[in-house]
């Protein structure tokens, strides 16, 4: 028995495999428990992910990096990607929630922002974040930009503007409804309305490098059957 035993086991290690996958920061919570929940099955597997900016990955896999699956917080890099021959068609997987939040002032709407008491205001970085481009499209169709355009503070990608707020480093700031703890009754924090930005939509793709990995395949249709932990961790259904 325990040579049959030994048998699977080895066989399970023969056909172990690893993937890299790039994605965005404000799945950091989410991809983590989807990837828990993948090797609960899959436990011969290794799956390396590092959260950077879309924008930023984009540009790793544009320049050949070894990456086999991309999972984007929006669907512009992963279609340029398809665009220039180096991914597979883009595949939707949640839609992205955009919040102003904060650990010391009181929130009531966009118009808080511009309470005098407010001197730093953390900001994904447009050209790199859709969050932050999201959170910028929000406040120039209120008008409201020009007038705290001033006090903005910008972040690399929506982990560091979130870790800003988070260390009163920014007193308010823009971020994933996904990156903070909803019950803690120690923050205020709104939705940004949707109507003030384009919908985040938010797309994987694989890489030319990983399209034939099986394992990147089988973890790519994983994460788009995860619908309930999506929910859970505040993200929408497309």
């Amino acid at each position: 028995m325990i040579k049959i035993l030994f048998f699977f086991l080895s066989i399970n290690f023969i056909f172990a495999d690893t993937i890299q996958v790039l994605a965005a920061a404000n799945l950091s919570k989410v991809l983590e428990k989807i990837k828990e929940d993948f090797l609960l099955t899959n436990p011969q597997h290794k799956i390396h992910i590092s959260y950077i900016s879309s924008g930023k990955a984009y540009a790793q896999i544009k320049n050949q990096a070894p990456v086999d699956l991309f999972v984007s917080a929006d669907t512009f890099y992963p279609q340029k990607l398809f665009e220039e021959k180096l991914a597979t068609k883009p595949r939707i997987y949640a839609k992205g929630t955009l919040i102003l939040w904060s650990k010391n002032i009181k929130i009531k709407n966009l118009e808080t922002l511009l309470d005098s008491k407010i001197k730093n205001i953390a900001l994904p970085n447009p050209d790199l974040a859709p969050y932050g481009r999201a959170a910028k499209q929000a406040l120039e169709n209120t008008q409201l930009y020009p007038k705290i355009a001033h006090k903005i503070s910008q972040a690399s990608s929506i982990s560091q503007a979130h870790q800003w707020i988070d260390s009163n480093n920014c007193e308010i700031g823009f971020d994933a409804l996904s990156l903070i703890d909803i019950k803690d009754n120690n923050i205020s924090f709104i939705k940004v309305p949707t109507t003030l930005y384009e919908p985040i939509l938010q797309a994987l793709t694989l890489t030319k490098f990983g399209e034939q990995n099986l394992l990147a395949q089988k973890f790519a249709n994983f994460i788009l059957d995860s619908k309930i932990i999506f929910e859970q961790h505040g993200y929408l259904l497309p």
